[in-house]
C-alpha cells in the first residue's frame, strides 16, 4: 500500500454485460500503482461473479456488494472505502485506453491542483466524438470560476459536469465532507462537482482523450430516470450561480448564461408535464413562486414561447390549462403526420 497513489471507485448495478471489458481495461494499464473500488449496487446478473474473478486474480481490485442504495449511495460508499491520495470515478459500461492512467498520472506529478479535468470519447452505437476542454493549464480557483461556465453552459459540453474525466483530493474530499446528494436523480454529478469547486485553490486542466463514455447502455442513470425533475435541477443551477457570486466570479456574461438555462427549465417543465391537470398546473406555479429570483430573471428572458411565459408570470392557471392542452393535441398530431 505504499505506492498506492490512487483509487478508483467503479458503482455497478447489472452492468455484466460490460464489466469484463470495463476492468480488463483498467488492469492492463501501464500505470500500475492504483486500487479498484468496485460498489456492486445490488446487481442482480452476473456482475458480481464477474467482479469476484477479477479480485481474485489481481490483489488491488476490491469488491463490495450493498443492497441496492441507487449511484450516488455507491459512489459515496466508494468514497469512505477510498485509500488512495486521488479519487476517479470510472462508470462499469466505460472503458480507457492502455496509456490513459500513465498519461493522467504524469500531469499529477508535475503540477499540484486539488483538481484535474480533461477530455473524453463519446462513444455511442454508431459513431463517436471527443469532447475536449477549451480550457488549459493550472488555473487559480477565481480564473477557473470565472471560465469555465461559458463552456458548460454555452458551448453545451458538458465536460465540467461529467464525473469521470477528473481527477479529485481525497483530502478535499474528506476534509469538507463532500457526498454525493442520494436524493437527485439528474445532474447529480453537477451538483457533487459545484461543491468540490468551492473547496479547491487551483485546477489543472489538459488535453486527454482516452476515457471512452459510453451512451445508451441498459440500466444507465440518464435511461433509468422516467421523471424530469425540473425544480431540482433549477436548484442546481441557482447553487452554481451562488458559488459564482460568493468568489466574486459571477459576471454579467455568466449570469445571463445560467438565467437562460433556469428559464429554459422553467418552460420545459410546463410544456413537459405529465398530465393536463388544474390542480397539478396550480402546483407548479406555487413552486416557481417560492423562487423569487426565478421570477425575475424569467421576465426578462427571450424566448418563443412568449404566450406561456406570459401566462406563467401572471398565474393564468385556466388559460394555462387551455394553453397546454392545445400544445399537447399539437405534438400528438404532428407525430402522426
Amino acid at each position: 500500500m505504499d505506492n498506492l497513489s490512487l483509487s478508483i471507485i467503479i458503482p455497478v448495478y447489472n452492468k455484466g454485460k460490460y464489466l469484463e471489458r470495463c476492468l480488463t481495461s483498467i488492469i492492463k494499464q501501464s500505470y500500475k500503482h492504483f486500487e479498484v473500488i468496485i460498489i456492486n449496487d445490488g446487481s442482480s446478473d452476473d456482475s458480481e461473479s464477474i467482479a469476484e474473478r477479477f479480485q481474485v486474480t489481481d490483489g488491488r481490485i476490491k469488491l463490495f456488494t450493498f443492497v441496492n442504495g441507487g449511484v450516488s449511495i455507491a459512489r459515496n460508499r466508494g468514497l469512505s472505502k477510498a485509500q488512495g491520495t486521488y479519487i476517479m470515478f470510472i462508470d462499469a459500461d466505460d472503458w480507457i485506453e492502455p496509456d490513459y492512467l500513465q498519461h493522467v498520472m504524469g500531469y499529477v506529478e508535475k503540477h499540484n491542483a486539488d483538481l484535474y479535468v480533461w477530455g473524453m470519447t463519446k462513444q455511442a452505437v454508431d459513431r463517436e466524438f471527443i469532447i475536449t476542454p477549451l480550457l488549459r493549464g493550472m488555473l487559480a480557483k477565481e480564473e477557473f470560476l470565472s471560465s469555465f461556465i461559458e463552456e458548460q453552459y454555452a458551448v453545451r459540453k458538458g465536460l465540467y459536469g461529467y464525473i469521470s474525466n477528473k481527477l479529485l483530493s481525497r483530502k478535499v474530499i474528506q476534509e469538507n465532507n463532500i457526498q454525493f446528494n442520494a436524493k437527485l436523480k439528474q445532474l447529480e454529478d453537477y451538483d457533487f462537482f459545484l461543491t468540490y469547486y468551492n473547496h479547491v485553490e487551483n485546477v489543472y486542466v489538459f488535453d486527454e482523450i482516452g476515457y471512452h463514455y459510453v451512451t445508451g447502455t441498459e440500466f444507465s442513470s440518464g435511461a433509468m430516470i422516467k421523471h424530469v425533475d425540473f425544480l431540482a435541477m433549477i436548484e442546481i443551477h441557482l447553487k452554481c450561480k451562488r458559488l459564482l457570486e460568493c468568489n466574486h466570479c459571477l459576471t454579467k456574461k455568466n449570469q445571463q448564461l445560467i438565467n437562460n438555462a433556469i428559464c429554459g427549465l422553467v418552460i420545459s417543465m410546463f410544456l413537459e408535464i405529465p398530465k393536463i391537470d388544474i390542480n397539478l398546473i396550480n402546483q407548479l406555479l406555487k413552486q416557481i413562486e417560492r423562487y423569487e429570483e426565478v421570477t425575475k430573471v424569467l421576465k426578462s428572458y427571450k424566448t418563443d414561447f412568449k404566450y406561456l411565459k406570459s401566462l406563467i408570470l401572471d398565474r393564468r392557471t385556466l388559460f394555462l390549462y387551455v394553453y397546454l392542452y392545445i400544445w399537447k393535441c399539437y405534438l400528438y398530431v404532428r407525430r402522426r403526420i
